[in-house]
Formats: structure tokens, C-alpha cells, sequence
């Protein structure tokens, strides 16, 4: 192996590192925008509870909670998707360095 061949493995690796990095922003974008829907949906539901409260109406707030819990079943997805994001860039960074070996 030859120099270009160090230069073009290299140049392999920046690519797959800058993808890497473009794809966990984009799921660290998508996780903080579920949890200020979180967020919200907390504060509606706050509110719900309350405003039945207030009239003496009953409140079933499982629903709303199921609706919460989705979005927190979506940031774990989202998370595994990341740590898999990550673990097939090094796998192949890993396999461009054997190459050029």
C-alpha cells in the first residue's frame, strides 16, 4: 500500500466520521423536539386534571398518559437508532484501516 492508498482510506474515514455526526444531529434535533411535546402534553394534561377538578367531572387521565409514554418509547427508539448509527461508523472506519494495512 501506497501513500494514495493511506490518503484515499483517510479520506474514507473523515467521510463516514462527518456522516456519522450528520445523522446523530439530526436524531438529537428529533429528540428534543419530543420533549418539549412532552412537555406540552404534561402541561395540558395539568390543566385537564385541573379543569375537571374545578367542575367536579371525573378525569381518566390514562389516555393522555399513554399518548406521553409513546413519545417517550419514540426518544428510546430514536436513542438505539443513534448507538446503531455510531456503531456501524466505526465498524466501518475499523474495516478501512484494516483495508489499507
Amino acid at each position: 500500500m501506497g501513500l494514495w492508498d493511506d490518503i484515499k482510506a483517510g479520506a474514507k474515514n473523515v467521510d463516514s466520521k462527518i456522516g456519522q455526526k450528520y445523522d446523530e444531529e439530526k436524531i438529537e434535533s428529533e429528540i428534543r423536539k419530543i420533549e418539549k411535546d412532552i412537555v406540552e402534553l404534561k402541561r395540558i394534561l395539568g390543566e385537564d386534571v385541573y379543569e375537571s377538578y374545578s367542575e367536579g367531572k371525573a378525569y381518566d387521565p390514562a389516555a393522555d398518559c399513554k399518548i406521553i409514554k409513546s413519545k417517550y418509547d419514540d426518544i428510546d427508539g430514536l436513542k438505539a437508532e443513534k448507538e446503531r448509527i455510531i456503531a456501524e461508523a466505526k465498524a466501518e472506519r475499523e474495516a478501512n484501516r484494516q483495508a489499507k494495512n
